[in-house]
């Protein structure tokens, strides 16, 4: 019954509202209207009940231009009719009187569309506009009670009727604002009523009934009335603040879903990128290998300018392949917490002058700022790249603004990556022309550039993702199309002090006549491996996988090092190694691959491909130095060996 009776009441607020003009273009005026943008929290109580006063005045005002006319003109019709029985002037003196009062409304509702309604304002006008009303139907009462009297019966049953058309009519106009119809309507009604009854007779006084009877029985009909309003109102807005929490809802469900599409195309390329550069490496490390085997060879002047230029084509490919590796998170990194203020200072020279004079490099450093753990050296390499890109963004000269700030977990500006860790956050940002929503939604990916061809790579911002995300990290680009370019890296939080960058010892060279092992599925890579170690003087065994290197080794063979390909059919290096150890723990081990991303969990020395005779030489002499795993248990961890 309950739900019945609220669905008829939510009908007659409907019905209602349409029938006292509260159409689209009005509501999107009123307080209820909140923008698309706006926080969809629900509004407090009062808040909605200003808003609903606001709108309830502002109905009503709109209905005062049809209110002054209906009175103007019924006023002149009942004042000719009246003068034309009576023989006195009273009917066009109070036909001027209530044109006056008439005049006075519109003046007023002329004012009133000067101003805006507000909760501060709202009751001041709404008592304005109860005089007003009050004014009117004392125009219609007080005038009743002085014209009955000097017209005949017939003008007396005229002027009631006229009387209860206007009560009428003002109920139907005034009915979303309670205090402007009881004003009019009593206004209106009681003067009459009580003249009536001031004259004795059985006519006038049962005449006199009825008029209050009416006045009752319409004032309890506005009163449910403006109820059925005030309820459409709350009703309306409870909808709109459930469109707007829906909009917003939907507006962070469209960008989830594109950060989502965008993170698997990126990480759907960097799987890509990732496979091309080990596969592309394996290649590289061949190539190397054999120009630097052949220079020894070659004596001619001529055939060592050729072989030079190719290990310089060798060398650049690396890098390309280094790049590659680092979009694809592939790369090896070597974390160490540390400040990034001393990171931008220690590359600042640096950026200088890879930027040129033109470019200003203003420092915005933050005091106290957390540690963070990074690989030093692949920070500064991202800081580099993004420098250049902003150096092209500014031909002609312009700013460059680094800042450093610490951001608590939970903050707004946090990417979805890091939002639940403390961060911290250095941005850099650059004066020049800016780049579009659809470059900004590519800026990451391999080989994407706006530059000319032959003017770059298209790498720079893709190896920053990946040392960034690689790092446990987010990086973030804000720009506009000629406001210049803000590229922002968050990087959680370190436990523990900084430490300040130190040089790395130079390591010996090894010995020569060590037995080593070397497993690797390329032939042409194992090819090269061996060759390098026979011209170090080492006595070697080889293997293709690593089932045929465990069968080498149950044999008993003597073996003082493996120099083991991680990534192989079958076992990989690790597999291979952790069952070798089971029943000899005390084997020494090199790993070599052309990626890193599956070493978790081992403590042995690692070197990335391609490498140089001189760094295999230096890594190989690590390795054979290093304890046995089963002396004391010391865990050497990863070190990747550089190319000079």
């Amino acid at each position: 019954m309950a739900r019945r009776e609220a669905s008829v009441e939510r009908s007659f607020a409907r019905l209602f509202r349409g029938f006292f003009g509260l159409a689209k273009a009005d509501w999107n005026s009123s307080p209820f209207r909140t923008a698309a943008g706006d926080n969809p929290v629900r509004k407090p109580a009062d808040e909605v009940i200003g808003a609903v006063r606001i709108e309830q005045v502002s109905a009503t005002f709109r209905h005062i231009p049809i209110a002054v006319v209906v009175n103007i003109v019924n006023t002149g019709i009942t004042a000719t009719v009246l003068a034309a029985i009576s023989p006195t002037k009273l009917p066009f003196l109070w036909f001027g009187a209530a044109t006056l009062v008439s005049v006075g409304g519109w003046l007023l509702w002329r004012r009133y569309r000067l101003v805006t309604l507000q909760v501060q304002n709202v009751r001041a006008w709404g008592l304005r506009l109860a005089v007003g009303s009050l004014l009117g139907g004392l125009s219609w009462g007080v005038g009743g009670a002085v014209l009955l009297p000097a017209i005949p019966g017939f003008g007396q049953a005229f002027f009631v009727s006229v009387l209860g058309g206007m009560c009428a009519g003002g109920v139907v106009l005034s009915v979303p604002h309670l205090p402007t119809l009881l004003a009019f309507l009593l206004s209106a009604s009681l003067p009459v009523a009580l003249r009536l009854f001031a004259t004795g007779s059985m006519a006038d006084i049962a005449l006199a009934a009825m008029i209050i009877v009416f006045a009752v029985a319409l004032s309890l009909v506005g009163t449910r009335l403006n109820w059925f309003f005030t309820a459409g109102l709350r009703l309306r807005s409870e909808l709109n603040e459930a469109n707007i929490r829906l909009r917003a809802e939907m507006a962070e469900h469209r960008k989830t879903e594109a950060n989502l599409r965008q993170a698997q195309k990126l990480e759907a390329v960097g799987q890509l990128t990732g496979g091309i550069a080990h596969d592309f490496n394996n290649l590289l490390t061949v190539a190397c290998g054999s120009l630097e085997l052949l220079e020894a060879r070659i004596s001619d002047e001529k055939g060592l300018r050729l072989l030079r230029s190719a290990q310089g084509a060798m060398s650049r490919g690396a890098k390309l392949t280094e790049s590659l590796l680092a979009f694809a998170r592939k790369q090896r990194l070597e974390p160490v917490v540390a400040d990034l203020n001393c990171v931008v200072a220690e590359v600042s020279d640096l950026l200088r002058r890879s930027i040129g004079p033109t470019i200003e490099v203003r420092h915005a450093l933050a005091a106290a700022l957390w540690p963070t753990l990074i690989d030093t050296s692949q920070f500064a390499t991202a800081l580099l790249n993004i420098a250049i890109n902003a150096r092209d963004a500014m031909p002609q000269g312009g700013v460059l603004v680094i800042e450093t700030a610490n951001i608590h977990a939970g903050d707004d500006d946090l990417p979805e990556e890091v939002v639940d860790e403390d961060c911290v956050l250095l941005s850099m940002t650059d004066t020049g022309t800016g780049m579009s929503p659809e470059v900004i939604e590519r800026a990451f990916e391999p080989f994407f550039t706006t530059k000319e061809v032959g003017k770059g790579t298209g790498l720079g911002l893709s190896t920053v993702f990946g040392v960034v995300r690689q790092s446990g990290g987010a990086v973030r680009i804000r720009s506009c199309i000629g406001e210049g370019t803000t590229v922002e890296i968050y990087s959680p939080r370190a436990k523990g002090a900084s430490k300040p960058l130190t040089e790395r010892a130079i390591r010996a060279r090894t010995s020569s006549g060590a037995r080593v092992l070397v497993v690797d599925d390329d032939p042409d890579v194992r090819w090269l491996t061996i060759e390098y170690l026979r011209e170090m003087g080492h006595y070697v065994a080889e293997a293709d996988s690593g089932r045929a290197a465990l069968a080498i080794l149950e044999r008993g063979d003597p073996c003082d090092l493996i120099v083991m390909d991680q990534v192989m059919p079958g076992l990989l290096g690790t597999e291979t190694v952790r069952l070798a150890r089971q029943t000899r723990p005390e084997l020494k081990v090199l790993f070599v691959t052309g990626y890193a991303d599956k070493f978790e969990g081992s403590g042995d020395p690692l070197i990335m491909k391609p490498f140089t005779l001189a760094t295999f030489a230096e890594a190989v002499g690590n390795a054979l130095r290093q304890k046995p795993r089963s002396e004391g248990g010391n865990v050497t961890p990863f070190r990747r060996a550089r190319t000079p």
